[in-house]
């Protein structure tokens, strides 16, 4: 347990990392644009690659806070089991959809190291970093959910008088 909050907070510090390198590299390009009349080169692809770090890396330390925008508007009139139930469904339909994205992402990572896939451009960077901190990311995320689905399920279906 201790292993696993550690990795989700190393997630979010190299999400965190990589919004501060992003950043610094847009202050850069202007810079270089508008004093020296060259931007950073590939600055727009370099941003877009370390979106996959801002976006994906910290997914696991939000579930773990709770923090996903949640609508619980008639939700919160059901009673406790029907709401931990309900909770664990989501979990488990959203754990599919971004599972069967880390998967098909994570499936292509060794042919495209295979074949030294890169995206055009200056820097020739390769195509498969980004897509293993997304398979990784996504992995995280998904430890995260089924401790939480199994936490869900647990207190739907404990004994005693929880609903209200």
């Amino acid at each position: 347990m201790r292993l696993i909050t550690y990795i989700e907070n190393l997630a979010l510090w190299i999400g965190c990392a990589a919004l501060l390198l992003m950043g610094l590299i847009v202050t850069g390009s202007v810079i270089g644009r508008g004093m020296f009349n060259h931007p950073v080169p590939d600055d727009l692809l370099l941003i877009g690659l370390l979106m996959v770090c801002v976006i994906v890396l910290p997914l696991a330390y939000v579930e773990r806070q709770k923090g996903h925008i949640a609508v619980t508007v008639i939700a919160i009139l059901l009673p406790l089991r029907a709401q931990a139930i309900l909770a664990a469904f989501g979990n488990l339909l959203f754990g599919l959809f971004l599972g069967t994205m880390g998967v098909v992402v994570a499936k292509k990572v060794p042919s495209e190291i295979a074949q030294n896939l890169y995206y055009d451009g200056q820097l020739d960077v390769p195509t498969w970093p980004m897509k293993c901190i997304f398979a990784f990311g996504v992995a995280a995320f998904l430890l995260r959910l089924t401790m939480n689905t199994y936490e869900s399920l647990r207190e739907a279906y404990r004994p005693g008088g929880q609903d209200n």
